[in-house]
């Protein structure tokens, strides 16, 4: 008599191991989820699903992630030395090239890698406004009114508003 296997509590088959190696694989190169998932053919949720329950699987897709983002940073730290060739276009032709340097992106990296020289310091929060504003406003007007000098009442039109043709003002 054959073991008995284990049936599966959802509909879905398991994910071939070659289907995993490709998504892995690809997401190593570009740090891109759906994109690896694409290449893979898997459903993204699918491949969330198995990283939330199989903690080897978590392990492997967090070192690729690392890889590819590493890759990133290496090809944006690539492009802020040594620039992009950019194309030059006369009458529909392309006359030349021009060597192209990204400032932003270096600012970036500088930021990124050296945050305590070239980042400055958020707020944590708004600046709080001065805790005695309401008593040196109370105090103004108290002085204001022993001088015999009131605030002017809010503005009142002087005519009253005509209704328009629809009987509203």
């Amino acid at each position: 008599m054959p073991p008995k296997t284990k049936p599966r509590r959802r509909g879905r088959p398991a994910v071939p191991a070659a289907r995993l190696k490709t998504f892995l694989a690809h997401l190593g190169e570009t740090a891109s989820v759906a994109g690896a998932a694409a290449r893979a053919e898997v459903q993204r949720s699918t491949l969330y699903q198995l990283r939330k329950h199989d903690a080897s699987f978590a392990a492997r897709w967090d070192e690729a992630r690392a890889l590819g983002v590493e890759r990133l940073e290496d090809e944006a730290m690539q492009r802020t030395l040594d620039g992009v060739q950019k194309p030059v276009f006369y009458a529909g032709q392309q006359i030349a090239s021009v060597q192209q340097f990204n400032d932003r992106l270096l600012q970036f990296l500088l930021k990124a890698h050296k945050p305590e020289t070239y980042d400055r310091p958020r707020p944590t929060a708004a600046a709080p406004l001065p805790f005695d504003l309401v008593k040196r406003v109370m105090a103004a007007e108290a002085r204001m009114e022993a001088k015999g000098d009131r605030l002017a009442p809010p503005l009142q039109p002087s005519t009253p508003r005509k209704e328009n043709r629809r009987g509203k003002r």
